[in-house]
């Protein structure tokens, strides 16, 4: 009984002793710089919806989108181009929509400079009586990290789907 508690009690002081320097992640720099990319971009996107709620979505993806961004479009072609998308952006009504997103999932590239999000949006608007209508759908971004550090996306697109349960 002596024994077992003594092995238990050395386990127990060496299991407490390890660091978080100790963990895979930490000592293998790879990972840790595809995973800093991945909360860069979770939160990224975060700031991007939360902008989009608060000013609207034209300020949202002007301010979000690079220089080299394709928008994809339901129903028509696709947005090339920044001076495009802040044209496309500027002939969007200003009836009350907001529209905001959630990351459902973020992946990133092992040289931490490209990445992508996936999740769901919401699109909420008043009809010409004024009850609140809402839409549902899903998107994909595509990351890229700036000369800057900042991270813009790239691409963007998505779908309506139906009420997620």
């Amino acid at each position: 009984m002596k024994y077992v508690l003594s092995l238990l009690l050395m386990v127990t002081v060496m299991t407490s002793c390890r660091t978080s320097a100790d963990s895979p992640r930490a000592m293998n720099p790879a990972a840790a710089k595809r995973q800093q990319a991945i909360d860069e971009i979770r939160e990224a996107d975060l700031n991007f919806s939360q902008l989009s709620e608060r000013q609207g979505m034209a300020k949202a993806f002007t301010t979000y989108a690079a220089d080299e961004v394709i928008k994809l479009n339901d129903g028509s072609a696709p947005t090339v181009g920044f001076d495009s998308l802040r044209a496309q952006m500027s002939r969007m009504p200003v009836d009350g929509r907001v529209l905001t997103w959630q990351v459902l999932k973020a992946d990133a590239s092992q040289a931490g400079d490209l990445g992508y999000t996936f999740g769901q949006w919401m699109l909420s608007q008043r009809d010409e009586s004024g009850k609140k209508k809402t839409q549902f759908g899903v998107y994909v971004t595509v990351w890229k990290r700036q000369r800057n550090g900042q991270w813009r996306f790239v691409v963007d697109g998505g779908n309506s789907t139906p009420e997620p349960k």
